[in-house]
């Protein structure tokens, strides 16, 4: 899980956990989808306050190798979040 700057939903709260998570991986990709959410974090218990799916084109994943930084990454990066 990372942590980045909070994000507030009006009606769900503070998120300041975000987790990313590879739905699928083809043996010879065009694209490849990702399950994004971000936490809130209020006495050890985990509350979705917001969530997608982001697709990376062949391309993009034709630059990640094995680092899943690179992944993280481009999804805040998409998604506007800041990684502290």
């Amino acid at each position: 899980m990372i942590t980045i700057q909070p994000i507030i939903v009006p009606t769900k709260g503070e998120g300041t956990i975000f987790q990313i998570d590879a739905l699928n991986f083809p043996m010879n990709p065009t694209s490849v989808t990702f399950y994004w959410q971000v936490l809130s974090v209020t006495d050890e218990t985990y509350t979705s306050v917001l969530q997608g799916n982001l697709t990376m084109d062949a391309e993009t994943y034709s630059q990640w190798n094995n680092d899943d930084n690179f992944v993280i990454n481009w999804a805040c990066n998409l998604l506007n979040f800041v990684i502290v």
